[in-house]
Formats: C-alpha cells, sequence, structure tokens
C-alpha cells in the first residue's frame, strides 16, 4: 500500500481545525517540498452546502501559485466528515481533480476518537493510502 508522511503536528493540526468548524465540513491545503510535506495552510469552506460538503476559497487556491513558484508542489488536500464517513464520498472523488495530491479525510463521526485516512483518486476509484508518520527510509 503506498505511504503518506503526515507529521504528528499536521495530523493535531487537521484535528483542531475540523473541532472548530464542526458542524460545518472544513479543508484546507498541504504544500510538499522533496517528497515530503513542508507547510498545512487552512482553508476557509465556501461551500453553499458546508454541512455536507466543502469547496475551498480563492485565497487558499491561489497560494498554490505561490508555493509551486518555490519549488513545492500540492501534496495533500484535506477536509472533514463532522459526521462521517472515514471514506470519500461519491462527490468527493468526482472533484477530485489532482491525481498527484492525495486526499485526506478527517472523520468526526460518533463517540469514538477522530480518524484521519488517505486517498489517492484516478478517474472514479479511490485507492486508500496508508498515512505514517515515520519517514520512509531508502529501499532496502
Amino acid at each position: 500500500m503506498e505511504q503518506f508522511y503526515l507529521p504528528a503536528a499536521m495530523r493535531a493540526e487537521i484535528l483542531e481545525h475540523a473541532r472548530v468548524g464542526y458542524p460545518e465540513e472544513v479543508c484546507g491545503i498541504i504544500a510538499a517540498e522533496r517528497g515530503l510535506v513542508a507547510v498545512l495552510y487552512r482553508g476557509d469552506n465556501v461551500s453553499t452546502t458546508p454541512l455536507t460538503a466543502y469547496e475551498l476559497d480563492f485565497d487558499t487556491l491561489a497560494r498554490q501559485i505561490e508555493f509551486e513558484e518555490e519549488g513545492r508542489t500540492l501534496g495533500a488536500i484535506y477536509h472533514s466528515h463532522p459526521a462521517g464517513p472515514e471514506t470519500l464520498s461519491a462527490t468527493d472523488v468526482a472533484r477530485a481533480t489532482y491525481p498527484e495530491s492525495i486526499y485526506i479525510v478527517c472523520s468526526l463521526s460518533g463517540n469514538r476518537e477522530p480518524i484521519l485516512r488517505g486517498f489517492r483518486v484516478s478517474g472514479a476509484q479511490a485507492n486508500e493510502v496508508y498515512l505514517t508518520g515515520e519517514v520512509a527510509g531508502p529501499p532496502g
């Protein structure tokens, strides 16, 4: 299974953003540099139905241009599902237009601990990506 390095501080930032924005979905982007996550940008959800969908605001999307000029890439896009589930919805998959990026979902559903899961979307297919807190070393 493909892995994506997401350090503990960024996990905590996503969870905090989801909790503060509850009951609405929150969203943001993560810039990567040389294959490693570098900076998390909290976005504003400008969806007309923020309880069930997200749409990143223009200013957050414009940051992508800035960090790409600095040599960074769009490593991940995250959003929350306040009522679950911890998988991408059909709408999420249909709107996934960055196949090189990981899509992270933060579920706050139920009385259990929040769950973070990552996915790579290709066409109409979403494949899970293991979110790891450890940087992968060089191959064997």
